[in-house]
């Protein structure tokens, strides 16, 4: 295989790199540079690409100079903010990434309740600075995630029930197109690709800016409750029952793992098949400890670490899997329903878990995410109850085999059940699935978005919607 400094370099000036590098706010990062190996890496370690040039862009006057620099040399794009795509798609091989991380311009108006924020900032940074003023805005469950990639497929996260996905509060958002344009895309501007942005991914553009609604979220009753996988099944379908009825400020996933090796586990449970029934109650605390007893009841517990805490400290509930560098294999799905056959299938293929840090989540969604229109954003599946996602984790490529065959073979086994996906929760799956994402209505207009925004499919590297024909 070519490397990247062929691909792109042998054919093309130095001085033409030099100039460009020049103009830059930021960094230009080639290969054989002291810090090329960090720039081009990303959160999921199965992907190890080489790109020709790293643009590790200051500002949007950076992004819009490293996407013309791109188009009038014909070099294909990966845009990255926080790095974690499924598929990998932050890094390329022989093209040019546009390295947003840097970008963590966050300011508060705490009157309005609205933030303005770049896209590089994680949302554990984010969470933290809003904390502040008592606010948060709903974001995913792991606080290494840039604000760009999750806001703009959806944001499934601990405030999804009571406050909706990350694009219910998405006020507007600035993005540089592929023939480099600024576009300010709101309720008023541009309302066509506002509509696009909220769910349809990376397909039109870099999002430069985000403007954000924040709520009011005190301290919240939090944290995880784990029990024996014994009698596995019969809890997670009380479990299914009780989160899917409670109220909107409780938000809750269970989690099919092998127990941690945390202090508050007893050591003789490590290791050992466990569920977690984790959970945020974001709301009155008296109130939540009566929502979130009936989950503490399910069993006799082997540890329970639910409490009051701050909402930005619920992402070290997650901080385990969000190691950079470490080989990740995933698969998700939507359930209409919980029924026994999916329990009996999961519960089974978990008994041989390949790793340790193997595991199925099971999200209770519904809530105020559920009572958004169906068109009022290009997020599909809204009414959807359940998410499941199969997980595993791994250090040596050398099992990658073994490892990525247990995600298939459940995953297989329980596909006649999947109800749609999650665009955000895509492994390189292939343009079926991502059309599994929308409904047909919906893609078609994303299809007509796309076209009228990024006809050339220069923003390609995403789960991708071709332009229209």
């Amino acid at each position: 295989m070519a490397t990247a400094t062929t691909t792109w370099e042998s054919t093309h000036a130095d001085t033409a790199l030099r100039a460009f590098a020049a103009r830059l706010g930021g960094e230009l990062i080639r290969p054989g540079d002291a810090e090329y190996d960090a720039a081009r890496a990303v959160w999921n370690g199965a992907y190890d690409r080489r790109p020709a040039l790293v643009v590790r862009a200051a500002d949007t006057i950076d992004v819009i100079r490293a996407v013309t620099f791109a188009r009038e040399r014909g070099l294909a794009v990966a845009v990255r903010s926080g790095g974690h795509s499924m598929a990998g798609h932050g890094t390329i091989d022989g093209g040019l990434v546009i390295d947003l991380s840097t970008m963590k311009g966050l300011s508060v108006d705490p009157e309005r309740r609205v933030a303005r924020v770049q896209p590089g900032l994680t949302w554990g940074e984010y969470a933290g600075q809003a904390q502040a003023y008592g606010l948060a805005t709903s974001s995913g469950d792991m606080g290494s995630v840039g604000v760009g990639g999750l806001a703009l497929g959806g944001g499934i996260g601990w405030l999804v029930r009571k406050h909706g996905l990350t694009i219910d509060s998405l006020l507007s958002v600035d993005v540089v197109t592929a023939d480099g344009r600024l576009l300010t895309a709101s309720a008023d501007e541009n309302p066509e690709l506002f509509w696009a942005l909220r769910g349809g991914g990376g397909n039109f553009g870099v999002a430069t800016s985000f403007e954000l609604q924040l709520q009011p979220v005190g301290p919240v009753l939090g944290g995880a409750v784990f029990y024996p996988a014994a009698g596995a099944k019969d809890l997670l379908q009380a479990y299914g029952c009780l989160a899917l009825e409670a109220r909107d400020e409780l938000t809750t996933m269970a989690i099919v793992m092998q127990a941690p090796p945390l202090p508050f586990i007893p050591a003789e449970q490590h290791g050992r098949l466990v569920v977690a029934i984790l959970v945020c109650y974001a709301g009155d605390l008296e109130d939540g400890q009566r929502a979130v007893a009936p989950l503490r009841a399910l069993g006799a517990p082997i540890a329970d670490v639910i409490g009051p805490m701050p909402y930005p400290a619920l992402f070290a509930l997650t901080a385990e899997g969000a190691v950079k560098g470490q080989h990740h294999a995933v698969r998700s799905m939507y359930l209409q329903h919980l029924d026994e056959a999916v329990l009996d299938t999961l519960l089974d293929h978990s008994q041989r878990m390949t790793s340790p840090l193997g595991m199925v989540q099971l999200r209770v969604l519904g809530g105020a995410m559920a009572r958004v229109p169906a068109d009022a954003t290009a997020f599909a599946h809204r009414d959807k109850p359940y998410m499941l996602t199969l997980v595993n984790g791994w250090q040596d490529a050398a099992h990658s085999e073994r490892h990525h065959a247990w995600v298939e073979q459940l995953w297989t086994a329980l596909r006649p059940h999947a109800s749609g996906v999650y665009v955000n929760f895509l492994a390189d799956e292939g343009e079926a699935r991502i059309r599994e994402a929308y409904s047909p209505d919906t893609y078609q207009r994303l299809a007509a978005a796309k076209k009228a925004y990024d006809p050339t499919n220069f923003f390609r590297l995403n789960q991708n919607i071709k332009p229209l024909a």
